[in-house]
């Protein structure tokens, strides 16, 4: 008997034991996890005390933590890191006036955030249904119902200076269905000049309303400069819904006018293939876009003209002006915003001195320019101009005349 309760006593012991250890390790969890929110999206800038600042402050910080609970929640326990999580969140409030369709609202959100803990290559996403690309793209802000905004994880496989795989798995987080969609998408990059490059992307993808199918798009871009950036960008999509192709061309140009001010203009049309090759719009567009009051706030103005047909009705194409109002609202964390500047300026940057200045998001920037595609395709020149020196050096006589 008395060795039955000794046996009891032991156990009761030791399983309070275990129940304290593993209290201890919650609170130790919890601990790390609230220090690496702190550490991510705390704001050290000196902020002056009025409604707007608290207001971007307070909503930076909810839209910081959760993504930063996240990373602590699956990173490792033993240590916490010194990088923090890095967000990256755009709303882009619009209004868009169509002369054939009268006036609309939309809402924008495109977010990229930085896991650490979890892996560098690891990337939580915001998006919309079309946007394949890296950048944050500024399609049409509204007008689209097709267009849902999509939540979801990207996995980095490779990333070399010439080519990058990438694996992501988003789900509609607007609209009355989750349409899951898991893709793969490989990138290569060729240089031509010191100044021009071709890119070409495949994407293989999955979703539930449209199956199978897969995009392919090819970028021609010119870079003369960190501020200036001509694109043109073809891109065709087939899936087993569609039977032919998606297809869209455009040409784009952007001109940053100063740290605050840039100007965005695109000549293009899209169509399909199925039943017929069809265009379905022609359209110009001309962005003026201004940061104003902080560095975090832009406005956007956009008049367009497009040239639409109805092939329901079977009428000859139309002319349609259009004119867009847009007002951004960016939140950052230190971690994003020094990437960010450094994309754009270069790493001997000073980061005090961009401080209370606006960070072009689609300008080539400093790294753009001094792409290493384009350095190697200027050494490869730099090669075959020291070659042509040699062999005409090799038909001089000694005293520099031609040989004969």
């Amino acid at each position: 008997m008395k060795t039955c309760a000794f046996v009891l006593a032991t156990m009761l012991i030791a399983g309070s034991g275990s129940l304290a250890a593993e209290e201890r390790d919650r609170e130790e969890r919890k601990r790390q996890q609230e220090e690496l929110q702190a550490l991510s999206c705390r704001d050290d800038m000196d902020r002056p005390e009025s409604w707007l600042d608290r207001s971007h402050s307070y909503l930076g910080q909810r839209l910081c933590e959760p993504a930063a609970w996240f990373d602590g929640f699956f990173g490792d326990d033993r240590a916490l890191e010194e990088t923090p999580v890095g967000t990256f969140f755009r709303f882009r409030n619009s209004v868009l006036w169509d002369q054939t369709e009268g006036t609309s609202l939309g809402v924008q959100v495109r977010a990229n955030v930085i896991l650490p803990r979890v892996s560098e290559r690891v990337r939580l996403l915001i998006s919309r249904d079309a946007d394949f690309s890296d950048e944050f793209g500024d399609g049409p802000p509204v007008g689209d119902p097709d267009e849902r905004t999509r939540l979801g994880l990207r996995f980095l496989g490779t990333e070399r200076a010439r080519s990058r795989f990438d694996i992501d798995g988003t789900v509609r987080v607007s609209g009355t269905d989750l349409n899951p969609r898991v893709r793969g998408r490989y990138r290569y990059v060729q240089g031509l000049t010191t100044h021009t490059l071709a890119r070409a992307t495949q994407s293989l993808f999955w979703e539930y309303e449209d199956g199978l199918g897969t995009t392919s798009r090819v970028d021609w871009e010119w870079l003369p400069d960190r501020d200036r950036l001509v694109r043109w960008t073809g891109e065709g999509t087939w899936s087993e819904a569609s039977r032919g192709v998606d297809w869209r061309s455009a040409l784009v140009g952007f001109q940053q006018l100063d740290s605050r001010t840039a100007l965005r203009g695109e000549l293009g049309s899209f169509g399909f293939t199925h039943p017929k090759f069809r265009v379905e719009e022609y359209f110009v567009a001309l962005r003026y876009r201004r940061q104003f009051l902080r560095h975090w706030l832009f406005y956007e103005i956009q008049p367009e003209h497009a040239w639409p047909r109805d092939f329901d009705t079977g009428e000859p194409r139309r002319s349609d002006w259009r004119l867009t109002f847009t007002l951004e609202v960016q939140f950052e964390n230190e971690r994003a915003r020094r990437e960010r500047l450094r994309r754009y300026a270069g790493d001997e940057v000073d980061m005090d001195d961009w401080r209370l200045e606006p960070i072009p998001v689609e300008a080539p920037g400093e790294e753009r320019v001094d792409d290493p595609v384009l350095e190697e395709v200027d050494l490869e020149a730099e090669a075959e101009d020291e070659a042509e020196d040699e062999e005409d050096g090799d038909d001089r006589d000694d005293d520099g005349s031609l040989e004969r």
